[in-house]
């Protein structure tokens, strides 16, 4: 018996949830990947799956194997890219996840360079602000803006940006450029709900912080959807600067409150912790930092 083709077998029947559906990924027959999981629970003496005839799941006991094989088969397959390497190119599909707004506005340029110097690289990009599990969704890297808090991820970091308030020229001049973070409460603003924060804005930093609540009368979960509401002069936004320096050095929006600067926040390339890197995600990091510049307005 190859042990490990047969492990191969059942982490595929238990991802897919099925002996069809897992041939179908592995390109042999369902009688081939059936009989490597029976051969695997007789070597092992234990059952891994419970069978019925509308569905298969894993035992106990075959959850907790299926656990330990998956970051173990994983591994072995980052080894062997690994030495591939230095002799072949990156080939294969390379799973990327990152902030909708960060990747429409900077990761494009990089993207596109990659696919072109590693076309055997089938590249899928999921450009999403909810929180993507890497291992658990099989993603390759993603890009994570603000404090890092799992352990188990590996960080490089790509740039900085920091969170900026700002408004068009025409709005400030029908209604007042505010003074003082408390002025907020009377303009319109525009809320980016990706900010954890809310309705209650927090400026500064140390002890030049201040948090103050503000009236949104648009509320949305996109800083480049924020940015072209503000430029249509719809209130004062509260916004990372990778979506709007080049408007406030272009003069199309203009900083507001510069004596509160807010601390800068990381943007880092993240993935499972492993000893060995593949090629095709070492070359997507170095590509995407070659293109990332902090995005800091002076």
């Amino acid at each position: 018996m190859d042990k490990l083709t047969c492990m191969r077998a059942y982490v595929a029947v238990v991802e897919t949830g099925g002996f069809s559906s897992a041939a179908r990924r592995l390109g042999v027959s369902k009688a081939l990947v059936s009989k490597q999981v029976n051969q695997l629970e007789e070597n092992l003496g234990v059952r891994l799956l419970q069978r019925t005839t509308r569905r298969v799941s894993a035992t106990s006991n075959g959850q907790a194997y299926y656990e330990q094989c998956r970051p173990l088969l994983a591994e072995l397959d980052e080894l062997d890219a690994a030495v591939q390497s230095n002799n072949t190119q990156p080939s294969g599909e390379l799973r990327v996840s990152a902030p909708l707004s960060f990747g429409e506005l900077h990761l494009m340029p990089a993207v596109s360079e990659y696919v072109i110097r590693h076309p055997e690289v089938r590249l899928h990009l999921d450009l999403t602000d909810r929180y993507v599990d890497l291992v658990e969704e099989r993603v390759d890297v993603a890009i994570r803006i603000g404090s890092l808090t799992e352990s188990s991820l590996v960080a490089r970091k790509l740039s900085s940006t920091s969170m900026l308030l700002c408004a068009s020229p025409a709005y400030l001049a029908q209604h007042g450029e505010p003074q003082q973070p408390q002025d907020l409460a009377d303009h319109a603003c525009v809320l980016d709900n990706n900010y954890r924060g809310g309705t209650r804005w927090t400026i500064g930093s140390g002890e030049n912080k201040v948090t103050t609540e503000i009236s949104a009368v648009i509320i949305l979960n996109s800083a480049r959807a924020t940015r072209e509401l503000l430029l249509a002069d719809h209130g004062i936004g509260f916004v990372p600067s990778f979506a709007v320096c080049d408007d406030i050095v272009r003069g199309r929006l203009q900083r507001l409150l510069p004596a509160y600067r807010c601390d800068p926040i990381g943007v880092y390339a993240v993935y499972p912790h492993r000893k060995h890197l593949s090629a095709k995600v070492r070359l997507f990091i170095d590509t995407v930092i070659a293109h990332c510049q902090d995005a800091e307005c002076e």
